[in-house]
């Protein structure tokens, strides 16, 4: 970024000159503890306000990435479904093929999902047991992968494995190999009791969705809750951009209303939003503490630079008037000035972005923040940085502080070097 102040100042030379050589010869004056001032408040901002980002990002997309995994971007699924466990539909391939070939869709398979109670021992605890079938997206999952492998969902045979979160098995007492029973109760079969063998364990960090939820062969599934032929609880479907939700949403809607070769009645596609709205409200009340955090952090940084530069042009009120008498215009003095506080920002800047790069560094590397995913949703405070913000964010700071300083460096144009003669130069 200096060498953007050195480009900037090209044709300018004398005033950069002047600029640069002020701002070395201030020395221990009361002028230059005001500029280590709003150095310091400029290095805060900075730090502050990326880190601040950081961790919101960070929270937006391990929460997004993890909601989706758990259950995909579109949820096509019995009416009911969003106020208690859907009714089941009978799967249909047209309408899964149909779906698939829409703009933006990724995958699209079917899922059967069943609340019951996992058992081993002595130990029990309520499990959502979720199908699967070889169709399946199952990326996220692998990604997710702490010990073990996914269920057999591909075998001819039955396999009747399952796929527990970290923390269930902890709970369950259980490791890869052991088998855990699983109890379900229904008002049309009556109470079932199933064996299913761990395959594998997973960990998102989510700790209320990992205890809640387990992975099996839709097979199986379907099996345990004794529906009959081809009946699932609804279609996951996957999008290449999760901004494309609610048009794809929009198209399926259609689909269901329009396209009389689909038979499936009742069916609504719901997007994450519309399946986890405490979630993402609790999400948009982080986006608002960001925008207060930025705000305030951004009005200290402009307040100090504009102090600073106050002091600036009145402890160089000698110089001015000497500039001003040898004929240089207003003009070019309110320049000198500008292209200090340029520099002053840069040299903040520099020790705002180091400072800041650290902590989020740290933060990503060693995890020294932990957080209580009781509160929180996650076990450890999330950072996520992209090039792209972080340059706005330092083009838009300096362009802010630039713009704040044209008003105090108007104070040049009030001095008359008749009245500059008694200030030292």
């Amino acid at each position: 970024m200096h060498n953007f102040v050195q480009i900037f100042a090209k044709m300018n030379n004398l005033e950069y000159m002047l600029a640069r050589r002020t701002a070395q010869h201030d020395g221990e004056s009361r002028t230059a503890v005001m500029m280590r001032i709003a150095t310091i408040s400029v290095a805060l901002a900075l730090a502050v306000m990326i880190v601040t980002l950081a961790v919101f990002n960070g929270f937006r997309r391990e929460i997004y990435a993890d909601l989706r995994g758990f259950g995909a971007d579109i949820q096509l699924m019995e009416v009911s479904g969003l106020r208690r466990d859907a009714r089941p539909i009978e799967y249909e391939p047209l309408l899964k093929e149909r779906v698939a070939a829409l703009d933006g869709v990724k995958s699209v398979a079917p899922y059967i999902v069943m609340g019951g109670m996992a058992k081993s021992g002595e130990q029990t605890l309520g499990l959502q047991l979720k199908g699967i079938d070889a169709s399946y997206n199952t990326e996220w999952w692998q990604s997710r992968m702490v010990e073990g492998q996914m269920p057999a969902v591909a075998a001819e045979e039955r396999t009747k494995q399952i796929l527990l979160s970290r923390t269930t098995a902890e709970r369950l007492a259980v490791g890869v190999g052991d088998k855990i029973e699983i109890l379900y109760v229904s008002a049309i079969s009556g109470a079932r009791r199933d064996s299913y063998k761990v395959s594998g364990l997973y960990h998102t960090g989510l700790e209320e969705m990992d205890a809640a939820l387990a992975i099996a062969d839709l097979r199986d599934v379907r099996r345990t809750v004794a529906w009959e032929g081809e009946m699932i609880s609804g279609y996951d479907v996957m999008l290449h951009k999760i901004g494309d939700s609610e048009r794809v949403a929009e198209a399926i809607d259609e689909m269901l209303y329009t396209d009389e070769q689909i038979q499936t009645e009742s069916c609504l596609p719901a997007t994450l939003e519309m399946r986890n709205p405490v979630v993402f409200d609790w999400l948009k009340a982080h986006t608002v503490i960001a925008e207060v955090v930025i705000i305030i952090m951004m009005a200290v940084l402009l307040f100090n630079m504009a102090a600073a530069m106050l002091i600036m042009v009145f402890d160089r009120i000698g110089m001015i008037g000497a500039l001003k008498a040898q004929g240089m215009r207003s003009a070019a003095i309110r320049r000198i000035f500008l292209y200090r506080a340029a520099i002053l920002f840069v040299r903040g800047a520099v020790w705002g972005n180091a400072v800041g790069g650290v902590l989020v560094a740290m933060q990503a590397l060693w995890h020294p923040i932990k957080l209580d995913p009781t509160g929180y949703m996650l076990s450890v405070l999330p950072v996520s940085v992209s090039a792209t913000w972080w340059i706005l964010l330092n083009v838009a700071t300096l362009a802010a502080t630039i713009a704040v300083m044209v008003l105090p460096s108007a104070m040049v144009a009030r001095i008359r070097p008749e009245e500059s003669l008694k200030y030292k130069l």
